[in-house]
């Protein structure tokens, strides 16, 4: 195990569980399925609750990568085990009482030998 797993593999867990919002992950299906009669995409999502912090991209980060209504969401790993987010998967969260889904359009992952938290850059839709 690698020493940022000691020192600093809890911290994440530990705040986002006291700070945290609560969200749905939502994975992409592992396999699906093109119907070009119908121009639809069949397959079975896995939803995962989890704590997450919303913050919003600061000018240094948009960097022309990134649309000004994109949003930063950063999540642990507890709830997600040795699975990385990546950019098929959405997550779903609140704001203003209403409910929002974000695409994911970039991933940072902080880690030693395990993942200990990511930095999820979401487009809302």
């Amino acid at each position: 195990m690698a020493l940022i797993d000691d020192v600093f593999g809890q911290i994440p867990a530990t705040l986002l569980k006291q700070w945290g919002l609560d969200m749905t992950y939502v994975k992409a299906a592992a396999s699906e399925v093109y119907d070009p009669v119908t121009g639809t995409i069949s397959g079975t999502e896995t939803s995962v609750a989890l704590k997450g912090l919303i913050l919003k991209l600061n000018p240094k980060e948009l960097n022309g990568d990134y649309q000004t209504n994109d949003i930063k969401v950063i999540i642990g790993n507890d709830e997600l085990g040795n699975y990385y987010p990546n950019v098929r998967d959405r997550v779903r969260y609140t704001e203003a009482g209403a409910t929002r889904e974000g695409r994911i359009v970039d991933v940072e992952s902080y880690r030693g030998d395990e993942a200990v938290m990511h930095n999820l850059i979401l487009r809302p839709q």
